[in-house]
């Protein structure tokens, strides 16, 4: 599968002779946050199906050409852990087949869990992963394959992904010679971005970073973000927090700090709301990014979240805009609708 990453490169160039073709259509991604579907929530899926946690969203998601999570756990049975953690997750065989059909294309597998249940436990992961044609990027049996991107081919127009981890433990992060999930180290970043920048027409980037239940980025998260886009990214998304933090426009590319949760098996009373992202591309401009409230207080919801049509909808996008101002010089930078005022 990952053999098309080398010939989807020769194709970047036909972009050129596309970006400018008024008749293209609008590609449109779908972004969400963290996917982690074991402990609580097996039952309710041995009861409801695979495709039970993602049927709330699912007209939004058949409405994109493909969507892109964070997938916070291996897909493994395996029941040997690779370290003593307070947290060790992972996700029953067969939610691949939930994520596949739910149009979710590609994972961030840069996180904190990935290596909850070994190399073995991630291996497996990649496998089923590959059985249902689901691009991965952020981690790998190496720091080289950790920092490959998950190439994906529209309307002429060709798209890099690529993912890091800022969390702990160290032991999870990848080297030339050990499994694990690509690091941000500053050159990795900069050198990874302005070579992918340079061979697609769209680069984005994924962190999985901050700290959990913090509204507000941390001086690293902006200076990372930073490097990406002055490295040629065009969109940075971010998770790790299980809330939503603010959103910044920065050189006219939004950065959403995080997302906070998905489908994610815990009762937490801090994680009741969190962001889906639509970005819209026409040719390999980025044409608008819309912010949608998404309810996944898992009391109510039971793991199946849902976007939030009612009034709170406006107070959870009233929310995100006061907490994104100190991070836009005070400008407010979302539309009544919760687009991204981005300068045309």
């Amino acid at each position: 599968m990952r053999a098309i990453r080398h010939a989807l490169i020769f194709f970047s160039w036909t972009s050129l002779l596309f970006a400018e073709n008024d008749a293209l259509e609008a590609i449109k991604i779908g972004f969400i946050g963290d996917i982690f579907l074991g402990n609580w929530a097996v039952e309710s899926i041995e009861k409801n199906g695979f495709n039970y946690p993602f049927e709330g969203c699912r007209k939004i998601f058949e409405s994109v050409n493909l969507v892109v999570g964070n997938l916070e756990s291996p897909i493994t049975a395996r029941t040997e852990p690779y370290m003593e953690k307070q947290f060790l997750l992972k996700s029953p065989p067969g939610i691949e087949r939930g994520l596949s059909r739910a149009n979710i294309r590609a994972v961030t597998l840069a996180n904190n869990h990935i290596l909850d249940f070994g190399i073995e436990g991630m291996q497996e992961t990649l496998s089923r992963l590959a059985s249902q044609n689901i691009e991965y990027f952020g981690a790998g049996l190496n720091k080289m394959e950790a920092l490959k991107e998950a190439p994906f081919y529209f309307e002429g127009i060709t798209f890099a992904f690529v993912g890091f981890s800022a969390t702990f433990p160290e032991e999870f992060w990848a080297t030339d010679t050990t499994a694990g999930t690509a690091f941000p180290f500053d050159d990795d970043v900069k050198q990874t971005v302005k070579r992918l920048s340079e061979l697609y027409d769209v680069t984005i980037v994924s962190f999985h970073w901050g700290a959990e239940k913090m509204e507000h980025p941390k001086d690293y998260q902006v200076d990372l973000a930073h490097l990406s886009i002055d490295s040629g990214a065009d969109l940075v998304i971010g998770h790790h927090p299980h809330v939503v933090q603010g959103v910044e426009l920065y050189r006219n590319k939004p950065i959403f700090y995080s997302l906070g949760n998905f489908a994610f098996a815990s009762y937490s009373e801090s994680a009741k709301v969190a962001m889906m992202v639509i970005a819209e591309f026409k040719g390999s401009k980025l044409q608008s990014a819309r912010a949608i409230p998404l309810d996944v207080y898992n009391v109510t919801r039971e793991f199946q979240p849902i976007p939030i049509d009612t009034i709170k909808r406006v107070e959870h996008l009233d929310h995100w805009r006061t907490i994104s101002l100190p991070l836009n010089q005070a400008r407010d930078i979302f539309e009544y609708d919760g687009k991204i005022k981005l300068r045309q």
